[in-house]
Formats: C-alpha cells, sequence, structure tokens
C-alpha cells in the first residue's frame, strides 16, 4: 500500500513537455531511467494498471503554474481528472506566483474541494525567480497555515536550471526562514532539494513542520547523496520522509522497488510510503 507524492499523468497540459515527449534528452532516460509504458501510449488506463502493479494505491498530482519548459496544468483541469478517477488520486494545486494575490484567494476553494489536500509552488522555477523566503510570499504561507493546507515548495537546482535560472534558487536554506516564521505551517520540500542534500537534512533536523519528498532521487541506491536521506529516517526524519516517484521519469514498479533495495524494517518503511503522507494530508 503505497502514496505516490509526485505522479503527472498523462493529462492533455502536459503532454507536450519534456517529461512526456519522447526524444527530448529529458534526463532522467540520459542516465538510464527506462520510460513507462504509458509514457509512449498516453493512456490513463495503462497509467492505472502500472499502479495496481507497483500496488500504488493513490497518487498525488501535484499541480504546476511554472516557467517554461515546465508550464502551465490548470487546477481546473486536474480536479476533472480526481473527478473521472475517483479513489485513485487527489491534488495539491498549482499557484501562479505571478498574483499571489489571487492565488491568497483561491486558498479556499481549494481547502474544501475534497479533492486538493494541499497546495504547491516552484519558486525557483517562476517567470520570475524567487526564493523560498521571499516576503512577497508570505500572505501565501500565512493563509495556508490558518487553513491548515499543507505546502509543497519544489526545489532542485536543475529544476531552476530548466526554466533559466540559477542553481542557487534550489537551496533549501531559505526554507528555515518559511519554517520558523510560520510554525503551523506543513511545507513539502519535493525534489527534497537534491543534490544540496545536507543542506535539505538540516532544515528537517531544525524543524518539525518540514518534509521531505526525494521522489526519484531517493529510490536508487546509486544516486549520489540518496543514502543520506535514509539514515536520516533512521535518525530523525522516520515521520517525515515521504515517497514519490517523479512519475513519468522512471516506472512506476521500478522506483518501488528501487527503494525496497534500501531494505528497511516493515515499520519504517511503511510509514515512507504510506503513512507519513495519509497522516500529513488527513487520509488515515
Amino acid at each position: 500500500m503505497t502514496i505516490d507524492m509526485r505522479l503527472r499523468p498523462p493529462l492533455e497540459s502536459w503532454k507536450t513537455t519534456a517529461q512526456f515527449k519522447e526524444g527530448t534528452g529529458y534526463y532522467p532516460s540520459r542516465y538510464g531511467f527506462p520510460r513507462p509504458k504509458s509514457v509512449s501510449t498516453q493512456d490513463i488506463g495503462d497509467l492505472l494498471v502500472e499502479m495496481d502493479e507497483a500496488d500504488i494505491t493513490w497518487g498525488v498530482v501535484m499541480g504546476r503554474q511554472s516557467a517554461p519548459p515546465h508550464g502551465i496544468v490548470p487546477n481546473g483541469e486536474i480536479e476533472a481528472f480526481i473527478d473521472q478517477h475517483p479513489g485513485r488520486f487527489v491534488g495539491f494545486a498549482g499557484i501562479d506566483l505571478r498574483d499571489i494575490e489571487k492565488g491568497v484567494a483561491d486558498l479556499d476553494a481549494y481547502a474544501h474541494s475534497g479533492k486538493f489536500k494541499g497546495i504547491s509552488i516552484e519558486p525557483g522555477a517562476g517567470f520570475t525567480p524567487l526564493y523560498s523566503d521571499d516576503p512577497s510570499l508570505f500572505p501565501l504561507y500565512e493563509r495556508a497555515q490558518e487553513l491548515e493546507l499543507p505546502l509543497s515548495i519544489t526545489l532542485s537546482g536543475y529544476l531552476s536550471s530548466m526554466a533559466g535560472h540559477p542553481t542557487s534558487y534550489g537551496n533549501p536554506s531559505p526554507v528555515s526562514t518559511v519554517a520558523r516564521k510560520f510554525p503551523k505551517l506543513k511545507i513539502v520540500v519535493s525534489h527534497a532539494a537534491w543534490p544540496n542534500v545536507m543542506p535539505m537534512l538540516e532544515v528537517a533536523f531544525l524543524h518539525d513542520n518540514v518534509y521531505v519528498s526525494p521522489d526519484l532521487y531517493m529510490n536508487h541506491i546509486h544516486t549520489p547523496g540518496a543514502h543520506e536521506y535514509i539514515r536520516a529516517a533512521k535518525f530523525y526524519l522516520a515521520d517525515r520522509l515521504l515517497f514519490g516517484t517523479a512519475y513519468p521519469s522512471r516506472p512506476l514498479k521500478e522506483s518501488v522497488e528501487g527503494f525496497r533495495q534500501w531494505g528497511l524494517d516493515q515499520d519504517l518503511a511503511e510509514k515512507i510510503l504510506h503513512k507519513n503522507a495519509a497522516r500529513l494530508m488527513g487520509m488515515e
């Protein structure tokens, strides 16, 4: 039983992006991760079969409102998709940081929709890049905290670089400021700021409201730094480390099997694969 914290299904808005287009030189393919069959067919039925084969019960569709080549996936499209496949997907609504005032105003609807379990921002990959602790983002954080909506901040140097911005925007250290200023806000750092692994783990060590979601960067024992996420889980992060595949970057079953290679005891593995995410999103 597994909750995948970063699963991007072949919605219309995603089908033209590098994640789904063949021949793009997309980096997981360059480094030996095979493409799932459902990427070639772009068929939801094939994706559901792959989810069942991997024992993935829920997929979390992380909304995206970022600069090219990442692009924009309208929240209405995500919501309609969740309606079409009840009991298999939930969403984190993507917030367009070009209009934070509107983003704040929309949070009430997301909090009460039943379909969105949180909100998603990618400040380092925006049309105008921002660090996570930019004061312009504080109204968004404050309202999310009031509504008890978990917040995903996607961070990695590669993500920022793809959008044409310096890799420094993938630095997780500014998250510490956010976590301290908004102590009741549950913050998920998607991509876990890889390859800034140790600074990320420092932030999570200091702040109990920070969750770490390395997705594909944890699911291969030879990924540089991946073992540090696991070591942290055995030390202090057992209740705040989350599993994700970053599908379609890598096949689902292969990702789960890659995670299983860590040989964790059953209790810790269940926390990372399911229990932590279920508790975070109120799906226990």
